[in-house]
């Protein structure tokens, strides 16, 4: 895209978690142009190999199967494309655990974090409520539980600071993975 290399952030963190258009426009001014070839060339990479390189934090897949044997109903909900988020989930030592899997289309639409979590809740046939927990680790989805209505819960061994998160105000705060075995006294 010719972005010359001074104006590249070292850290690429701000890509991480808002919609994908979005973050080119914000971080590069891209125009909505730019913006859509811009994902459209992340895109061709993403697909074939970048949709598998990624770490599982220690302790998640545990907690995770934990939460499942407890009888939680849990969903992805992501800004990713539900096509890419579909396929990494499917090759997760623990992706058998999730019920639902939500994502933006490919061309953008459904790409803000109230519109994917009220799109898993209708495709579950539940209504909002302050029972249901997002859990993110980005502003967007501290955002997006508030607007649709149900509660968060704050990860801070993720991508967002602290700060972000805290400038939120998640409904709780989750230090370490392990600590998301906290939902079973919550019920």
């Amino acid at each position: 895209m010719g972005i010359p290399e001074s104006m590249r952030p070292a850290n690429l963190n701000p890509f991480i978690g808002p919609p994908l258009r979005d973050s080119f426009k914000l971080l590069f001014n891209f125009s909505d142009s730019d913006a859509e070839l811009a994902t459209t060339i992340y895109r061709e990479y993403y697909g074939k190999t970048g949709l598998y390189e990624y770490d599982i934090y220690e302790g998640v897949a545990k907690s995770i199967n934990y939460l499942t044997s407890c009888g939680f109903n849990l969903s992805v909900v992501t800004s990713k494309a539900e096509v890419y988020a579909k396929l990494i989930v499917e090759s997760l030592p623990f992706g058998e655990c999730f019920t639902t899997i939500s994502g933006c289309e490919l061309n953008g639409t459904r790409s803000n974090k109230d519109e994917l979590i009220e799109y898993t809740l209708n495709r579950l046939n539940i209504m909002p409520s302050v029972k249901i927990v997002m859990i993110g680790d980005r502003y967007h989805d501290i955002r997006g539980a508030k607007a649709v209505g149900i509660s968060s819960a704050a990860v801070l061994y993720g991508y967002g600071s602290k700060t972000e998160l805290l400038n939120e105000s998640p409904t709780l705060i989750i230090n370490t993975p392990e600590q998301l075995t906290i939902f079973d006294k919550v019920q």
